[in-house]
């Protein structure tokens, strides 16, 4: 039972040093590419942003099309590339070598 309890209480505490809904700052959208998949597109950005997520890329993120918002945030991305209007948002966790994007907001 004591080494449950001290297992649980390290989990805990090397948990809180793990990235979750890390924010990126105001960037463009480049390009928007439907991959052949099926299940996410990728957003080319117009600069890197840094993000805690420790993934490989820095200019990419990914909108999942299992996301609940995923028509309203598709949506905006259009409008954010064909305005080249400022957006910036959340990503979480990483796909492969993109963040994975969670909230986006948009912004003049």
């Amino acid at each position: 039972m004591k080494k449950i309890l001290i297992a649980c209480f390290f989990a805990t505490v090397l948990s809180n040093s793990a990235f979750a809904n890390t924010p990126f700052s105001n960037t463009k959208v480049g390009k928007l590419i439907v991959h052949d998949s099926g299940a996410y597109i990728i957003v080319v950005l117009k600069s890197p942003v840094a993000v805690g997520e420790g993934c490989a890329s820095s200019s990419e993120i990914k909108l999942k099309v299992n996301h609940p918002l995923f028509k309203i945030m598709y949506a905006t991305l259009l409008a954010a590339l064909q305005g080249q209007t400022l957006v910036e948002g959340w990503v979480n966790g990483c796909d492969g070598r993109e963040p994975i994007l969670t909230r986006l907001d948009i912004s003049k």
